[in-house]
């Protein structure tokens, strides 16, 4: 039986250790566990072994230190615990795709890229909702009528939306949120609130269509709140999407509803889809 208190004070060793010489045996006795009983705990309730997990939060912490000083390449691989520069690339690219050098030539942190250290909130709602399987969903399309937003407040669009249609006594089921970051930002957004275009005959003044782009997309379904939506979101992108044979094809993603947010319970059923593409071998 795993105990995800002890699993979360386990995550929390490692974050204050990712720059001392630890092993997976200093962990367990941190959390006063036997390694091999660690070992499937962590696993079981993270979806990550702690090897794999340490290694790619430390990649993660180097990766930004490249970015944000002037250390030398070698430097910040030994800060991080990785005993010489060619294991240490080696790591990089496999993470990362590109070498150390590659990375801070490039000069910023691509869409949700790098592995921010899980939580006692992460760690719940894996135990509560998890495992997921998704659906592939090949050749996937779908055309889209709604509200265009930038910034992180929806809530405008989504009244917008009720309201529009409301006046054209239109009832749908669901609803949904295009999610796009143009730039690959993660602080800079778009999001289309929106219904499928084909429960709308015509589309009032002021409402934008959208074609999504036709790709193999992957659907995640939960039942949550919009804090669950968020941290499914985590869980795709620094969790499954990582250990998986695919990669984002590119930063958007959609959110059907079963509800227009701000009208429904506070639990529904909540879909994400993702567009991705097979990594090269």
């Amino acid at each position: 039986m795993s105990d995800p208190a002890a699993i979360v004070r386990a995550l929390d060793f490692i974050e204050n250790h990712l720059q001392t010489a630890i092993t997976l045996g200093d962990v367990a006795d941190a959390v006063a566990y036997s390694l091999y009983h660690f070992c499937r705990s962590f696993k079981n309730v993270t979806h990550y072994t702690p090897y794999d997990y340490l290694m790619r939060r430390r990649i993660a912490e180097a990766a930004r230190a490249l970015l944000h000083t002037s250390a030398k390449v070698t430097d910040v691989a030994f800060d991080y615990q990785f005993n010489n520069l060619e294991t240490f690339s080696r790591a990089f690219r496999r993470v990362l795709g590109q070498s150390p050098s590659q990375w801070r030539q490039q000069g910023q942190v691509g869409y949700r890229q790098l592995l921010p250290p899980l939580t006692g909130a992460h760690v719940e709602h894996i135990a509560r909702c998890g495992p997921w399987q998704p659906a592939e969903l090949p050749d996937f399309t779908l055309t889209l009528v709604g509200v265009m937003t930038l910034g992180d407040r929806d809530a405008p669009a989504w009244a917008w939306l009720s309201h529009e249609l409301a006046g054209a006594a239109v009832r749908c089921e669901s609803c949904y949120a295009w999610v796009c970051h143009p730039r690959g930002d993660e602080l800079e957004r778009a999001v289309l609130a929106a219904v499928a275009a084909q429960v709308m005959p015509e589309i009032p003044p002021g409402l934008v269509r959208k074609d999504l782009p036709q790709a193999t997309y992957l659907r995640f379904a939960q039942v949550g709140t919009a804090r669950d939506l968020e941290l499914l979101r985590d869980y795709i992108d620094y969790v499954w999407l990582p250990q998986s044979d695919y990669r984002v094809a590119h930063p958007c993603y959609l959110v059907r509803y079963a509800a227009i947010p701000g009208l429904q319970p506070s639990e529904s059923n909540l879909e994400v889809y993702v567009p991705v593409e097979r990594r090269q071998s």
